[in-house]
Formats: structure tokens, sequence, C-alpha cells
């Protein structure tokens, strides 16, 4: 009598597509923190001169990702460990912290830079259009984290498909639409002065290079969410988005003193060209001006003595 376990019958789950994707999420979720932590401790050097709420949001922000990528290890440690061999069915016991944990963490960094362009932009409608799309995320995260632990099971994640697609898209668009207004703000400031401008296009680029990454996985998301339905694939890029958030958060702060000391040097670079700049010949005509600037001086000034009209032409160049 043989002791051979007879073949499985019935139908069969392929585990790639549901694990395997999870899987890769949570390695780059874990590869992003160990970056999160290195901004984190450059942060905690450059912060002095911070107001208090910020440090405390910047905090609060590095806790929940400390507590996210613990609940992340869990929720693979469960079913590939724990349940090893089990058909997937419940999903796991901590599944519910992952859409949690996006809206805690990229909900007040989209408000961050949105008041960012609030308060660099001349045209106030265009971040209000975008907190109206960021509540809209908002509500569509809470939606589906409450949602979780309705569904359950893996078979029943297409209940999941209404209140996911208003979190995703609306995510997308906030993302997107904050990386090109804040791009466009600090593009207007530009002074037509070389060495300051040449500092503003860094800052841009940063802006653009740090924002857009955040926005192209919201973007993946949603694209593999609505065409993938069914499979796990859209959370390769749905698990690191809190510490994509964080990072694009901290490395903007961490900038800013890089940003500081480099317009020192640019305003010194500017002054010492200033003082250098060949001085004209106060006396020739052409340099005549009145008080006022209008270009020329009155007939009795242009037959001063060298000395009189020195003094004079002293007090119109402080003037200006």
């Amino acid at each position: 009598m043989s002791d051979a376990l007879p073949p499985p019958t019935g139908p069969t789950f392929d585990v790639r597509l549901i694990y395997g994707p999870l899987l890769v999420g949570i390695f780059f979720n874990l590869i992003l923190y160990g970056v999160t932590v290195t901004q984190q401790l450059n942060y905690l050097q450059s912060s002095r001169r911070d107001a208090g709420w910020l440090r405390a949001f910047v905090w609060t922000i590095f806790i929940i990702l400390t507590a996210n990528t613990g609940f992340d290890m869990w929720i693979m440690y469960e079913p590939l460990i724990l349940h090893y061999g089990a058909m997937p069915g419940k999903l796991p016991t901590a599944f519910v912290t992952q859409p949690l944990s996006v809206v805690l963490v990229g909900f007040p960094v989209q408000v961050f830079f949105i008041w960012r362009i609030w308060t660099l932009g001349q045209v106030k409608i265009i971040p209000l259009i975008i907190s109206l799309f960021a509540l809209v995320s908002l509500a569509g995260g809470i939606w589906t984290t409450v949602m979780v632990p309705i569904v359950a099971e893996f078979r029943n994640i297409p209940q999941l498909y209404r209140s996911a697609e208003v979190w995703l898209i609306a995510s997308a668009v906030t993302d997107l639409a904050i990386a090109v207004s804040l791009a466009a703000v600090l593009r207007s400031k530009k002074t037509g002065i070389g060495a300051t401008d040449g500092i503003v296009d860094k800052i841009i680029r940063m802006t653009v290079q740090t924002g857009l990454i955040t926005a192209l996985c919201s973007v993946l998301d949603v694209i593999c969410f609505l065409t993938l339905q069914g499979e796990t694939v859209n959370f390769i890029w749905n698990i690191p988005l809190p510490k994509l958030y964080a990072i694009c958060l901290l490395s903007t702060l961490n900038a800013r003193e890089t940003f500081r000391s480099a317009f020192s040097d640019a305003r010194g670079a500017i002054s010492t060209s200033a003082e250098l700049r060949p001085k004209q010949n106060v006396f020739s005509k052409p340099q005549f001006m009145d008080y006022k600037g209008t270009g020329s001086l009155a007939e009795d000034d242009r037959n001063m003595g060298p000395s009189e009209l020195g003094i004079r032409m002293t007090k119109v160049v402080e003037r200006v």
C-alpha cells in the first residue's frame, strides 16, 4: 500500500500573483525605511531653527512609518510562516494598516506642500482645487480602510474596487498637481540674476524629481489596480507610498541649509561684483542727474567746483 498522497482536486490559486507582489512591495518598503532613517537623522541635525509644530509633525510621521514597517513585515509573516502551505483565504490581520498608513502619512504631507503653494503663489484658486482632490483622496482612503475588515478574504477583494478607485485616482491627481504647481510657482520667482536663478533652478529640479517619484508610483498604482483587477500587482507601488511621501518631505526640509548657504554665496558674489565694477567719471556730462534722478543737473550745479560737485554727486549716488 502506497503512502503517497492523492493529487489535489478542485480549483487552485497561483500564489505568485497573490503573495508575490505583496512581498516585492514590502521589500521596497523596507529598503525605503532605511533611506527614511537616514533622512530623519539629517533632519535632527538641521531642525534647531524650526518651529515646534514642524518638528512634532516630522517626528509623528516617522513614528507612523516605523509602525507601518513592523505591520508590513507581519502582513507577510502571517500567511507565509504561520499559515505556510495554506491556500490564500483570509486577508492578513494587519492588512488594514496598509491603507491607513498611506492616508495618515500621505494626506498631511500633501497638505504641507499645498500650504507651500498657497504661500508662494499669487493665484490662490489652484491650491484650493488641489485641496479638494486631497480631501476626496482622504475620504476614499478612510472608506477603503473601513471596508478591509468587512471584506476579510482575498476572494472578496473586488468589493474594495469602488472605494479604492476614488482613493487612488484622487491621490494620483493630487500628487501630479502638487509637483506641477510647485515647479510653476518656483519658476515665477526667478529674478533675472544668474547667480540666484541658478539656485532656483536647482530647487525646481529637486522639487520635480522628488514629487514626480511619488506621483509616478501613485499613477502606476492606479493603472495596475484598474487593469489587473483580481491580482495584487498594484501593491508593488502602493505599499512603498508612505515612505515615498516621507522622503519627499524630509528631502525638501533637509535641502534648506544647502540652499541657504548657496543664496548667501550668491549674495556675496553679487556684492563683490558691484564693488569691483569700474567707477564712472561723475564729472562727465552724461552722468549728471538731479536729486530726483531725472537725468540732468541744474545749470548752477554744472558751474560748481570739483569738490562741491563731488559732495553733491556722492549724496545723489547714496540716495539712488
